[in-house]
């Protein structure tokens, strides 16, 4: 297929796909403009003239991807549900977003380190996951507060759920034994089983020994 001249426009949602493909397959030191721009049928030059550089597409990216879901998630921590609730719901929108958008989380997932190489845009995007793993946080102080959930470390428990979270969009197969909304409520499941409170006989004391 010809390759579109510069005058003629692709969506930059479009453009950020074909990005986030590329990066997904190649790596970002791997890729290349050029074949970006392939992606799309665009020449190159008509790709830098949406995207300056190669850094600038990558920050788009990852900006894409973690706006779109950190506002999704932020309306449901901000809601009047239970923090159990919240918690599932959070976790829902996490998986679809992954097998939804694959390669658009395969980049925030492993290419989000070579920007943490780039000091000019590095703050904005630790600023960026930060602030969604802060909703996160968010959700386990308010259950650990009411007593719905036991005492955790919250930082290390929202890692971890992360950690899983993340790694949905590597090992996810579309038709599978599982949809991915049964695979988001199988980890709420196993993570809300995890901060279920003890029951007070089971609880040990401060030296780790019963009585």
């Amino acid at each position: 297929m010809p390759r579109k001249p510069a005058e003629q426009t692709v969506q930059p949602d479009a453009i950020l796909k074909a990005a986030a493909t590329v990066f997904y397959r190649k790596g970002y030191h791997g890729a290349t403009m050029a074949e970006i721009a392939a992606e799309v049928h665009l020449t190159a030059g008509s790709l830098y003239h949406h995207f300056p550089s190669k850094e600038d597409l990558l920050c788009a990216v990852l900006d894409h991807g973690l706006t779109q879901i950190t506002r999704s998630v932020r309306a449901v921590v901000n809601s009047a549900d239970p923090p159990a609730e919240k918690l599932r719901a959070i976790v829902q929108i996490h998986v679809l977003s992954e097998i939804e958008h694959v390669n658009i989380a395969a980049a925030v997932i492993f290419e989000g380190r070579a920007l943490l190489e780039m000091p000019g845009v590095r703050d904005q995007y630790v600023r960026q996951r930060d602030t969604l793993e802060g909703l996160y946080r968010q959700v386990v102080e308010e259950g650990i507060a009411a007593g719905d959930f036991r005492p955790v470390d919250v930082g290390i428990f929202v890692k971890t759920l992360f950690g899983a979270l993340n790694w949905v969009s590597l090992w996810y197969r579309e038709g599978g034994r599982l949809s991915g909304r049964e695979i988001a409520d199988e980890i709420a499941g196993t993570f809300l089983a995890a901060l279920r409170p003890l029951p007070a006989d089971d609880i040990p004391t401060q030296d780790g020994f019963d009585g």
